[in-house]
């Protein structure tokens, strides 16, 4: 009887590793893309959402305009989820990420896709706040290398 138990019970990881290779396979076979991705060098840390991301090369990846972006490293060693954002009509220009200044703090306030036609609002600022912080010279704009659309 501890033999059929003992069996029993040591089956189970291996049918989850099964089962999770499977989900796997199936996910890698559906040739899921990513509706947009882009390039980022961040040239000093950031605060997004609660992550504080540090200066370096990140790949912004978009799947969908209702879906949180991943936010990955170059050297693969970091990788955040976004919060769900906000999506406005996209601002006229180039893709780019728009940066309030607050002392030594800088915070992440929104992306600019021109190729998805959307701007996503992680940090909303109202337009009067906006208008304050880009007279004080304390929003910069950081460009971003689309790569794929």
């Amino acid at each position: 009887m501890n033999l059929i138990r003992g069996t029993k019970h040591s089956a189970k990881p291996a049918l989850v590793v099964t089962f999770l290779m499977a989900i796997s396979a199936l996910t890698i076979s559906t040739g899921a893309q990513p509706a947009w991705v882009g390039r980022l060098a961040l040239p000093y840390e950031v605060h997004w959402n609660h992550t504080v991301l540090p200066a370096g090369e990140y790949t912004v990846t978009v799947d969908s305009k209702s879906k949180p972006a991943l936010i990955q490293s170059a050297d693969g060693k970091r990788s955040i989820y976004t919060n769900v954002p906000i999506v406005a009509d996209s601002e006229s220009g180039t893709a780019s990420l728009l940066v309030s200044i607050a002392g030594p703090e800088r915070t992440v306030r929104s992306m600019n896709s021109p190729a998805l036609g959307v701007s996503f609002i992680f940090n909303p600022i109202s337009n009067t706040e906006r208008e304050l912080l880009a007279k004080n010279g304390q929003l910069e704009s950081l460009p971003i290398l689309v790569t794929k659309k």
